[in-house]
């Protein structure tokens, strides 16, 4: 069996040479390697013909720009004269085994496509695909197909997934030209008509995240407003083909998807220029008013994607805001009877279309609540304990002074004993962070410091109908000041403040 490696190339010079190293330690080799350079301006190509000397099945083609991957891709495609057909991306690498492994499973199974895991890695670490784990799509190996495994939309790139050449020929398969995402658009059709699917869980292909600013992948500029209006296309070439081959029936699996999508897009809203804000919400909605709404009873965390749904068909940015950014909008959060913070969404309710669609509360998402207590001053003298610093409740900066507050707590360490003493406080602009002063009775802690026991400093946060107990952290440009004889001011190796017995130099010198 024959595999033809078909690479896109667009100025990806200083990634490449990972790539081709990956492909030539394959422990079962390539056919053939095509390369189609799309007018590279960074010298790609030269890299290319240096891999030639080493690979020999290494054919480099050279063409104008065309502005997206699809048509090198299909150039590639035209020319390859292997069985099985793998779209691998430049900037991303394969394990050695990767082409070996699939075979195996391609002689056993004869699939359509098979699919294997992915790692993303920058230059610091290798991470999961957030959504394949959540959804556990790659579990367990299998043969499958769209319609019995409706998680196989999250995964809509082509790179991990090698082809039978037979399928994509006989249904005539191709990528969009000229337009960005038509991987999305390439893959969605190939699950739609794809009737055998294994699903291979070895980790084999990695996702690189690139880290120059100045040479993001498309992926990763989807805050900029060109994408949305690239994804409504695609979505609606989508459409046009499942009228085309009779599969609106299924049209809802596709509808996940554009949930997913144009829920993630709304999160940038505050990113785009003030024209393209305006833009957004029609363009978005005149094509999510036709999608069916199946999608929503297979989309991962139904209920923050449906209240994210509900906020965007109703033109709520800033509700839609306050669900995504830690340091945006201020939706009401209650407690539910287990203990855990809820956005509150009855308010709402009667008040605007899709009700439907809008659960009655939300588990508040846990990277919208970081929580900080900050000293950057404090003084430690015979008569008492002065602290200035921050506190906060990342999502729920308070409304008005009214409803913030903070305490300082003194815990013995020893025997986990706390006193606690009011501070007075003042809203910090522009996050609205909760600043204080405190000063402390330093009698409250003589005896505590007579028996040589250790007092940690805690702060308790208030923002509005939230409480969090803190460790107080010293900023890296905190002022200590030590002056009494009791003890002084000490910052652990985690940056934690404490209050420590004073040492018998300490005593004899105060």
């Amino acid at each position: 069996m024959k595999i033809s490696t078909i690479l896109p190339v667009y100025n990806v010079k200083a990634y490449l040479d990972a790539c081709m190293d990956s492909l030539a330690r394959q422990t079962y080799p390539a056919y053939e390697i095509i390369a189609v350079d799309d007018g590279s301006r960074d010298g790609s190509w030269r890299v290319l013909e240096k891999w030639a000397e080493r690979l020999p099945q290494l054919r480099i083609i050279r063409q104008k720009h065309s502005g997206a991957p699809g048509g090198p891709r299909n150039k590639g495609l035209a020319l390859a004269g292997g069985d099985y057909i793998h779209f691998l991306d430049p900037d991303d690498t394969i394990d050695p085994n990767f082409y070996e492994s699939s075979l195996q499973y391609i002689r056993r199974h004869d699939p359509d496509m098979v699919v294997t895991n992915i790692l993303k890695f920058n230059s610091k670490q290798k991470w999961p695909v957030y959504t394949f784990k959540l959804l556990s799509l790659f579990q367990e190996n299998r043969l499958t197909n769209l319609y019995e495994t409706k998680n196989l939309i999250h995964n809509l790139g082509p790179a991990n997934k090698i082809f039978k050449k037979e399928f994509l020929m006989r249904n005539k398969l191709q990528f969009l030209e000229g337009r960005r995402f038509e991987d999305v658009h390439f893959i969605t059709c190939c699950l739609y008509l794809a009737e055998k699917v294994f699903i291979n869980c070895d980790t084999h292909y990695y996702w690189r995240k690139r880290e120059r600013l100045r040479n993001l992948s498309i992926t990763q500029k989807n805050f900029m407003f060109r994408a949305v209006k690239d994804r409504v296309f695609i979505h609606q070439e989508i459409d046009r083909f499942l009228l085309e081959h009779g599969l609106l029936g299924h049209r809802y699996i596709k509808d996940i998807r554009a949930v997913l999508d144009f829920t993630r897009y709304a999160a940038n809203f505050y990113r785009y220029l003030p024209h393209s804000r305006r833009r957004f919400f029609p363009l978005v909605n005149s094509y999510l008013q036709h999608i069916d709404e199946r999608a929503f009873a297979y989309v991962p965390e139904p209920e923050l994607v449906r209240a994210r749904y509900f906020f965007l068909r109703n033109h709520m940015a800033f509700e839609f805001a306050a669900t995504g950014s830690a340091s945006r909008g201020y939706l009401p959060v209650k407690m539910n009877k287990r203990g855990s913070h809820v956005f509150d969404f009855r308010h709402l309710k009667g008040k605007h279309a899709f009700d439907h669609l809008l659960p009655a509360t939300m588990p508040v998402p846990k990277h919208l609540m970081p929580e900080k207590a900050e000293l950057l001053k404090a003084d430690f003298c015979s008569r008492s304990l002065s602290l200035k610093g921050f506190g906060q409740i990342g999502y729920l900066p308070p409304k008005s002074k009214k409803d913030a507050g903070i305490a300082v707590i003194l815990q013995n360490r020893t025997t986990k004993e706390e006193r606690q003493f009011p501070a007075v406080v003042r809203l910090m602009p522009p996050e609205r962070k909760i600043g204080f002063i405190a000063a402390v009775d330093a009698r409250l802690l003589e005896d505590w410091l007579a028996q040589q026991q250790v007092v940690d400093i805690f702060l308790e946060v208030t923002a509005g109908c939230l409480s969090k107990k803190l460790r107080l952290h010293a900023d890296p440009h905190a002022k200590l000041g030590n002056y009494g004889r009791l003890g002084e001011l000490s910052v652990t190796k985690y940056g934690n403040v404490s209050v420590v017995p004073a040492t018998a130099e300490l005593r004899k010198r105060a």
